[in-house]
């Protein structure tokens, strides 16, 4: 060991006292057993009351969570409904601009409705003027269906649609009806 500092004593060691002892050195900085249960007491309160503002705090945590995921729910609610009277209102735009363009068959309407009329005899089905030339042209044809009904020219129905009037009761195919049955179902569907 080279760099060891040597001590050299101009005579031979004879005893030893030794002074003060390790353990007697830490002896200022032991404590008695009353004081160390009170530290033990204090740390035990100590960790209880940051327990309980840990407890606290989880609380309201978990109570903004239920908010939010309230709020979450809510808006997607009425997203749905947003976007479904938007679905609606697209559809209504899209047949208006069919309909001004001619873009429909009148004959599937009225088969449509009189699929759904309550009787088969004595069948009036009332039409928008212009709709009534096209199905008059088709009940002098081939077309079985309309021969044995009586159509009737009604201004206050619009292009595309029909009333079919029956002994027990009528069948309205109308755009807005649709429309407000479309828009009901998508409302029960969400």
């Amino acid at each position: 060991m080279p760099d060891m500092p040597t001590v050299k004593l101009p005579r031979p060691i004879g005893s030893i006292n030794i002074v003060e002892s390790r353990s007697a050195a830490l002896e200022p900085f032991a404590m008695d057993p009353v004081s160390e249960r009170n530290i033990e007491a204090a740390m035990q309160t100590y960790l209880e009351t940051q327990k309980l503002q840990y407890g606290k705090t989880l609380e309201a945590i978990e109570a903004a969570a239920k908010k939010l995921q309230f709020v979450y729910e809510q808006m997607i609610v009425e997203h749905r409904q947003a976007i479904a009277k938007l679905s609606i209102e697209i559809a209504r735009k899209i047949l208006s601009q069919k309909v001004k363009e001619g873009d429909y068959q009148i004959e599937s309407i009225v088969q449509e409705a009189l699929n759904n009329a309550p009787a088969r005899q004595n069948i009036v089905v009332r039409l928008n003027p212009q709709d009534l030339a096209k199905c008059q042209q088709l009940q002098k044809g081939d077309n079985n269906t309309l021969a044995s009904v009586k159509l009737v020219a009604d201004p206050g129905i619009g292009l595309a649609e029909c009333v079919v009037e029956t002994p027990k009761g009528k069948v309205e195919s109308l755009i807005d009806g649709h429309l407000e049955q479309v828009a009901r179902a998508l409302s029960k569907a969400m």
